[in-house]
């Protein structure tokens, strides 16, 4: 099936008119979803996260031809303007309304947006999208079921994520790679090398002129090769399922035809390949090859999954990221690696130390007879020089100068339940995500009546596209975005210590 990355205008026929379509409504996931057009073809959406993007909430116009598959990349809240015809549109549509309930959050068909102006598609190859997309839900790595793809078909759809990585890795590196001096042992006529002691006497008593013999022979069949051929016979062999694999048919032949080049490299079993990958030390002429072992391990520890039945029996699909949730596993690794006494909520339970009441209590005559009411908790609290502080993570581009109602009054409650360890809190703070590389900023307010509890909004950077990549580039934006925050700290601390003197 062919990728078509479609463009403003295409459509000609005076009978398409318009679907309009919203990328996670709520700003709240990022994703994938197949929605078939009912001629054959489908639709497919990549839901990319909000802050990769310089201005969001654009609309994008696209067209679609009945039996087609038409790729749209969009980022999180913007709007989707699909010209075809009524019996395409109705397809889609009901494709959106018969995908899980929880995948509502991912796409919506909505009414006509106002006030938007109109972009092209993102161009390019979607699957560079999915993989960058994909390797970011990886890097959620403190509780990974939380923030990894979930819904129908997600296992097979990061498998082949995981396949497509590695083969576009590897066409490119694929003359690049080096001979390595390797120890040989052969019967040879002409003996070279260390001579096995037992094969010569053999050889003086039988006449034959023919002596085993070790020695060093450049080789192509390096353990590199080992593991990277290995992995894409793995791909070769796999069986995914038809609507995870009419994503990208190609896979499995462009696997078979880069094991032409490996021809003379010895194939290992996978658990072995894993254990070999996992140890191998790179010299600095290899190290190109990193990224190639890195998406290798990957690809040999999974087989292919099939789906249950019930996620099978639609055509139409989707899969989503938490973004919420990730942004909070985020500034969870920076705070741990600058304020060891983090002590943080989660599954609807207080941290350790934690002890948030309810904004409002059961009157002590009729403990009895009511339930107490739910409780909330603040997603962190820490202590930073002799200050306790809690901090909240919204995954929002805040660029006003006050937090939402909703969020607003929730700090405000926490300003004055929330305590650490029998201490209650003395600054408040919400952290939001910028765009990558962009510096920490924060703004000062004030809780009212008597202005005696500071609330800080900071903005820290978001990670990158490149930041995504490997473990080395992602500690480095971990341990940038600690440093932000420590940065920040320095002006709650220094401002409170300021107000209380």
């Amino acid at each position: 099936m062919k990728w078509m990355t479609m463009v403003m205008g295409q459509a000609t026929s005076s009978s398409y008119t318009q679907l309009f379509l919203r990328a996670s409504p709520r700003g709240t996931r990022s994703g994938f979803a197949v929605l078939p057009d009912g001629a054959g073809g489908a639709l497919t959406v990549t839901v990319l996260p909000k802050p990769w993007v310089q201005n969001a909430g654009a609309l994008r116009e696209v067209s679609h031809i009945a039996g087609s598959t038409t790729h749209v990349v969009m980022y999180e809240t913007e709007f989707a303007s699909l010209r075809s015809d009524a019996s395409v549109r109705g397809a889609i549509a009901s494709a959106v309304t018969s995908l899980a309930t929880e995948q509502a959050d991912l796409i919506a068909v909505v009414g006509q947006p106002s006030k938007l102006v109109p972009t092209n598609p993102v161009a390019g190859d979607p699957f560079h999208e999915l993989i960058d997309l994909m390797l970011l839900a990886e890097k959620g790595s403190i509780d990974s079921r939380r923030t990894t793809f979930q819904g129908g078909l997600a296992p097979s759809f990061l498998r082949l994520l995981v396949q497509e990585r590695l083969v576009e890795i590897v066409e490119g590196l694929l003359f690049r790679a080096r001979p390595r001096y390797g120890e040989l042992a052969e019967d040879l006529v002409t003996p070279r090398g260390r001579l096995s002691e037992k094969s010569l006497l053999m050889s003086m008593a039988t006449s034959v002129p023919r002596v085993n013999s070790t020695f060093d022979e450049l080789t192509m069949d390096t353990p590199i090769l080992q593991v990277v051929a290995t992995a894409l016979r793995a791909i070769a062999a796999d069986r995914l399922p038809r609507q995870i694999m009419e994503l990208r048919p190609s896979i499995p032949s462009r696997a078979v035809q880069l094991l032409r080049y490996f021809s003379g490299v010895t194939m290992m079993e996978r658990e072995r390949a894993v254990l070999q990958a996992e140890r191998l030390w790179l010299e600095p002429l290899d190290r190109a090859w990193q990224p190639a072992i890195d998406a290798s391990i990957p690809v040999l520890r999974d087989r292919g999954i099939l789906p249950d039945l019930a996620e099978a029996s639609t055509d139409a699909f989707a899969v989503h990221i938490q973004m919420e949730v990730f942004w909070e596993q985020c500034l969870e690794m920076a705070l741990r690696g600058g304020f060891p006494t983090l002590a943080l909520s989660g599954d609807s339970a207080p941290g350790e130390g934690f002890i948030v009441p309810a904004p409002w209590g059961v009157p002590m005559d009729r403990e009895d007879e009511t339930d107490p009411p739910a409780e909330r908790f603040p997603d962190f609290m820490f202590q930073s020089a002799d200050l306790v502080m809690l901090a909240d993570a919204k995954y929002k581009l805040h660029r006003g100068t006050a937090p939402s109602s909703q969020d607003g009054y929730q700090l405000f409650a926490y300003s004055h339940l929330a305590t650490l360890r029998g201490r209650p809190s003395d600054v408040a703070v919400i952290l939001y995500p910028g765009q990558p590389g962009q510096e920490a900023s924060q703004l000062e307010l004030a809780r009212m009546r008597e202005q005696d509890y500071p609330l800080w909004l900071g903005t820290v950077p978001f990670p990158s596209r490149q930041d995504v990549q490997s473990q080395a580039t992602w500690s480095a934006y971990v341990a940038r975005l600690s440093e932000s925050i420590l940065g920040l700290s320095a002006d709650w601390v220094s401002r409170k210590r300021k107000a209380a003197a």
